[in-house]
């Protein structure tokens, strides 16, 4: 019976059982909060929904309970507290936000090691009920607003210093591993109120009696409020943003039909969403909206450990393969970039110099000692840059050049021309034929197939009377039907021309088609209505693409090594082509392939690119195979390349996880 102080902060809303009456809900002072008095001597609880109407901060009513739990007082005498598995001395931390996982979560780079922290009682936007989002990589495009969840976190949080406050620990549950959950501080920020209050994660409901929750869980039912009367982000309603994105990545087709825009436009602005390796990382390009794997041009870089796969074994790190991996993930891990793309391998990869502030990443890789400069980068404009920086690096025997010793070779005379006089046994007795040719397409680094110059004007007669019938007499849609093997007419999708074509397969769900250029040797998938039956006058002539194999060697079966070795290549067809015949096989012709002057299987070889392939019959083609042979063992004493950490090839090679 005293007088009291009433403060009314709102209502209860509606009653149980279907009662509209509202109670009042409001705090005592006596003088004194009766509420925190009662929490103090433990008998009361804080309960959530009512928290968020308080007109005075939360965190006294927080502390009086926690008092009282400690103190085991009434209600809580038999309260015994979560048991943490963080030491009181890492409960703090502060350090250096490298990755940006998703919604919820960062990499934090404390001194050397990488914490992965949670953001405690927050949930980043999920799939909506019955949704199959895909993988991480895929549903960060699919879930609405979780790309803009974690673009809000990427772009305040990568390379900002950061404090965290571990406010619990989740334990290993369901194969997912244990789950450090902190509330994170950008200066006086604290980040899950600011991506709650913008509304692009919602607050996780706890348990009553759950003390595992942020120190801030009242603070973040306000800001998700906030949200909601604002209408921001989840709780905007509507048709929520879609992001149409193309994943370029081993998709050859794709990726060439992009490549000739990149290349014209110059630099162009990236985000790195993951580095593989020192010189392979993966981008998200926002003016194409599209994602694609790009490799770093001019230099050659070590690998850092590679676990197993289903097709492949697990592979050890090479020398300062992980210290690269390091290096440029803590340069380029999800910042902004920029990109010059020069061209595109057979899988689809883009090749090109990434800059980031204006720093070429193979010149401070190079600079570091991390990588060396490839032969490739002879043709580019930072040759002379990349050349510099490899000597310093050399000079002051960095890391991958810590035991190199400079050693003086004697000038040799270029390789003129092959033609082996052993070869007139596999080819002819009076003699090889050398044929002046041209490379139409290129399967891999050992793998061509060429035409022959001499039959190049009857092939472009041919084809200008074929498409000359073709356009004053249209084939009629559904009037042809393609069986196995036919020689067709078919459009060739990137210039939307009519070349002959062989039916290799068709897809009997689809009417798809897959065809072989006979002409060029490249093949395609088309429609049924991008292919017409061709007059006898036109499928008599043989095809004019020959099936080659570069003879006595074996290309890489490394993705990485078999794409430098193409560049490799690739960079020498420009010259007279010679092609010598060695040996007819059942997938084509043994060949020997000069360019001015230059054996191309040689080349390849004394640069350690490919091996050479010991033949049984070695009197044969005695001196050809000789000279590969020397080529190659040239190529591994001066640990050229594939031979840069020593010799694969030999028999224990496996025990150091090397493969061919």
């Amino acid at each position: 019976n005293r007088d009291v102080e009433l403060v009314l902060e709102g209502t209860s809303g509606g009653g149980a059982g279907g009662n509209k009456n509202s109670n009042f809900v409001g705090s005592v002072l006596v003088p004194g909060n009766i509420s925190i008095f009662l929490l103090r001597e433990g008998l009361a609880k804080c309960v959530d929904w009512s928290m968020k109407l308080l007109s005075t901060p939360s965190e006294a009513y927080r502390s009086a309970m926690k008092q009282a739990k400690n103190d085991k007082k009434r209600l809580w005498k038999n309260y015994v507290g979560p048991a943490s598995s963080v030491p009181k001395d890492q409960k703090e931390f502060s350090g250096k936000v490298t990755e940006v996982v998703n919604g919820e979560t960062i990499v934090v780079k404390v001194g050397s090691v990488y914490k992965r922290v949670t953001l405690s009682s927050i949930r980043q936007p999920r799939p909506s009920e019955g949704q199959d989002a895909g993988p991480p990589s895929k549903a960060l495009y699919e879930v609405p607003y979780l790309f803009e969840a974690r673009e809000f976190l990427r772009k305040r949080l990568i390379g900002k210093k950061v404090n965290v406050t571990v406010d619990y620990v989740r334990p290993p549950n369901n194969g997912y591993p244990e789950r450090i959950c902190a509330s994170v501080f950008l200066g006086n920020q604290n980040l899950q109120e600011a991506i709650v209050s913008k509304g692009l994660a919602t607050v996780a409901w706890h348990k009553q009696d759950d003390d595992e929750r942020a120190a801030n869980y009242d603070a973040l039912i306000l800001a998700q409020e906030k949200a909601k009367k604002n209408k921001n982000g989840l709780h905007k309603g509507g048709e929520p943003p879609s992001h149409k994105v193309a994943d370029l990545a081993g998709n050859a087709a794709k990726s060439k039909q992009f490549l000739p825009f990149l290349q014209r436009v110059g630099r162009l602005q990236a985000v790195v969403e993951f580095v593989a390796s020192g010189s392979r990382v993966r981008v998200y390009i926002p003016r194409e909206t599209c994602l694609a794997t790009f490799l770093l041009s001019g230099i050659s870089c070590p690998r850092g450990a590679r676990p197993a796969t289903k097709t492949q074994p697990a592979t050890e790190a090479e020398p300062f393969g992980e210290e690269a991996l390091e290096f440029i993930k803590d340069q380029i891990m999800q910042r902004e970039v920029e990109i010059e793309v020069e061209a595109c391998d057979k899988a689809g990869n883009f090749i090109g110099y990434l800059f980031v502030d204006d720093r070429n990443m193979s010149l401070e890789l190079v600079k570091e000692g991390f990588a060396s400069v490839h032969s490739s980068a002879e043709r580019g404009k930072y040759f002379d840059q990349l050349s510099r920086l490899e000597s310093e690096a050399k000079a002051a025997k960095k890391r991958v050049w810590k035991d190199y010793v400079e050693k003086v070779e004697e000038e040799k005379e270029e390789d003129a021309e092959v033609v082996d006089s052993n070869i007139s046994e596999g080819a002819s007795r009076s003699g090889p034929t050398v044929e002046d040719v041209v490379v139409t397409h290129l399967e891999s680094c050992a793998k061509l197939w060429v035409q022959k110059c001499s039959e190049g004007q009857a092939l472009i007669s041919l084809m200008n009377q074929m498409r000359s019938e073709l356009i004053s007499n249209p084939p009629l849609p559904g009037s042809y039907t393609p069986r196995v093997n036919d020689v067709c007419a078919a459009i060739f999708a990137e210039d939307g021309a009519w070349y002959r074509a062989k039916v290799v397969k068709i897809y009997r769900d689809t009417g798809l088609i897959d065809v072989l250029f006979i002409d060029y040797g490249n093949s395609a998938t088309v429609s049924p209505a991008h292919v017409a039956k061709l007059s006898p006058q036109f499928t008599s002539m043989p095809g004019a693409a020959l099936q080659c194999q570069l003879a006595f060697i074996i290309a890489p079966d490394d993705e990485e090594w078999e794409t430098y070795a193409v560049r490799e290549i690739t960079a020498l067809l420009g010259g007279k082509l010679h092609l010598t015949e060695v040996a007819k096989t059942g997938a084509g012709l043994q060949v020997s392939l000069t360019s001015n002057g230059v054996d191309l299987a040689n080349h390849l070889l004394t640069n350690g690119f490919v091996e050479y392939e010991v033949q049984r019959n070695k009197g044969r083609f005695g001196t050809l195979m000789s000279k590969y042979e020397a080529s190659m063992n040239e190529a591994k004493k001066a640990h050229r390349n594939r031979f840069q950490y020593g010799d694969f090839t030999m028999d224990n090679a496996k025990e150091f996880g090397y493969s061919k």
